[in-house]
């Protein structure tokens, strides 16, 4: 029950933080045209990793003792790179560590540091997972597409482009997220084709 719980968790978690991730450009936009200011939209961003995070661990809790050496390298990987850009995020719109130390921008850092590890982590997570046969193929390839264009989108700059390439990370993790949840949904399925008497 309790894993059934987390599993559930884990992929709703994914989907709400992929989607918040892939309308983060459109907020931005948003936030430029009726407030004259990204700033207020990226107040709000946190909330995007923050729900990654809590998908990962989910994923994580789910199949434990199955992930090989490449997974679990992907998993640390993107915990440690979601965390960096919830505190570089943080740093930066909330604390304004950087109007301070301007020369070193410590929370910037943090937060293109946090990007490219999230999108590396992502993409071995990925792969691990499909050569381990933890998650299906078609949840598992798009994510690495996925994660693939969130790494060049954070590694260059390439204006509308990039900002696509960035969207396409957030629905390569709401991807996830509902593979997740369709494979909970097959699997109590066939769960019931096997005890009709239930």
């Amino acid at each position: 029950m309790l894993r059934r719980l987390t599993s559930w968790a884990g992929a709703l978690a994914c989907v709400a933080g992929g989607v918040l991730w892939a309308l983060s450009p459109i907020g931005v936009h948003l936030s430029e045209i009726k407030f004259q200011t990204p700033n207020l939209f990226w107040k709000l961003f946190p909330s995007a990793p923050l729900l990654l995070l809590v998908g990962l661990v989910g994923l994580r809790l789910l199949v434990p003792s199955r992930s090989g050496v490449t997974q679990k390298i992907g998993f640390w990987a993107a915990f440690l790179g979601l965390i960096l850009v919830v505190a570089g995020s943080v740093g930066l719109y909330w604390l304004g560590i950087d109007d301070t130390y301007i020369m070193s921008a410590p929370a910037y850092r943090a937060f293109r540091l946090g990007l490219l590890l999230a999108a590396a982590g992502s993409i071995l997570l990925a792969v691990g997972a499909g050569q381990d046969r933890t998650l299906p193929p078609w949840g598992a390839l798009p994510f690495a597409v996925g994660a693939l264009a969130g790494l060049i989108s954070f590694a260059v700059d390439l204006d509308n482009l990039g900002a696509a390439l960035w969207i396409l990370f957030g629905v390569g993790w709401a991807w996830l997220g509902l593979s997740l949840v369709a494979a909970a949904i097959a699997s109590l399925g066939a769960k019931t084709d096997t005890n009709p008497g239930v």
